[in-house]
């Protein structure tokens, strides 16, 4: 039986492509998929079969099998969007690492505007990541002024009052602290710079005059 196995091997070629795809994938994709009919299924490289799918927007999780005797099942989940950019009338949604993954009918936060590229967009959201994990809250907005100054609206947990911050793409010791501060519930400024690391600087807005920013500086933190 093996010597008869092992010569029917090269002659063991797959004769459907079946995609169960959500969301729909692109008439592109479903061609280049189809074209492995005919191809040799022994020894075919699932894992680069799940790269042509992967790659395409709204794309999520991904899997490819060898259903017996001859079949490739493409199974295509739809990604879960991080956030999203206003091009246009429209709404693209981004996945984690700043792709898009497709048009949204409504908004996903944070919003993100000023990035450029998916590095950009990936850093953008990282920050995002970062300070709801550490302050609690949700991110809704997020725009890059400069590389090393994103401005950030956040509504933190059980608050009706927007909070603006100023923070580096890489965080500081005193984004910590005004973020350990706030989870604790001993902030009531609606406004704060965080960039520098030894220093922050805090103000309230509201629809009254803005009082002056009051400088707070760190252990060390010099004039």
């Amino acid at each position: 039986m093996v010597p008869v196995m092992l010569l029917a091997l090269p002659h063991w070629r797959v004769e459907e492509v079946r995609v169960d795809d959500s969301p729909r994938l692109p008439a592109a994709a479903v061609h280049s998929l189809s074209e492995l009919v005919g191809q040799s299924a022994f020894g075919l490289d699932l894992e680069a079969v799940r790269d042509r799918v992967d790659v395409w927007p709204g794309v999520g999780e991904v899997q490819v099998e060898l259903e017996l005797p001859a079949t490739i099942v493409v199974r295509v989940g739809a990604v879960q969007p991080r956030g999203c950019v206003r091009i246009g009338r429209n709404w693209h949604a981004l996945d984690a690492d700043g792709r898009f993954a497709g048009v949204v009918e409504a908004a996903v936060p944070p919003l993100l505007e000023g990035f450029v590229g998916e590095g950009d967009r990936s850093r953008g959201l990282a920050a995002a990541d970062r300070i709801e994990k550490a302050a609690g809250g949700q991110v809704t907005g997020i725009r890059r002024i400069t590389p090393a100054d994103y401005r950030v609206v956040l509504v933190p947990a059980g608050g009706y009052e927007d909070i603006v911050i100023h923070v580096r793409p890489q965080g500081t010791a005193s984004e910590t602290a005004w973020c350990a501060a706030l989870s604790a519930g001993s902030v009531s400024q609606t406004w704060a710079d965080l960039r520098r690391p030894d220093r922050m600087v805090l103000a309230r807005i509201s629809l009254r005059p803005q009082q002056e920013p009051s400088e707070i500086r760190g252990p060390g933190g010099g004039p």
